[in-house]
């Protein structure tokens, strides 16, 4: 009985992160990076291993030719649900997360020339109110010098 439950939390927990990775999917509409789509395809593939690994726990399930306790049942769990789940979510962290370094990188390197820009703003912003104040105080000279005639 505890061998079910442990069997069950784990076919909840990567259910729950299959379903998260597809509601994500669906809401970028596409705009996730080189890899990424294996990640969830390995998820989809575990929790369907985990799922089969569930099966076996109810032997009136044995009837079916796919579901139950028989070899092709192991061969599905084994070998297509967890092995090559497991594959695929490691080659899509292993072309991911590349990609996502160059765009830490790249966000790095877009915040200092942001940084830089806002300086060189509010330095000319400084001059331009320095010029400013020049022109205020020579408009105010020459009012003052044509009322004094």
């Amino acid at each position: 009985m505890f061998n079910l439950a442990i069997d069950v939390f784990r076919a909840m927990i990567t259910g729950a992160i299959f379903l998260y990775l597809r509601s994500l999917r669906r809401k970028e509409n596409g705009r996730f990076h080189k890899g990424w789509i294996f990640v969830p395809i390995g998820f989809g593939l575990i929790f369907f291993g985990s799922l089969m690994d569930i099966t076996d726990n109810f032997p009136y399930l044995n009837k079916y030719v796919l579901v139950g306790n028989t070899r092709y049942e192991e061969f599905l769990e084994e070998v297509i649900g967890y092995f090559f789940g497991f594959v695929f979510v490691g080659i899509g962290f292993w072309k991911w997360i590349p990609s996502i370094l160059t765009l830490r990188k790249e966000e790095s390197a877009l915040k200092k020339e942001k940084e830089e820009l806002q300086l060189k703003i509010k330095e000319l912003t400084a001059e331009l109110d320095a010029v400013h104040l020049q022109l205020q105080q020579a408009k105010d000279s020459i009012n003052t010098s044509h009322l004094s005639q």
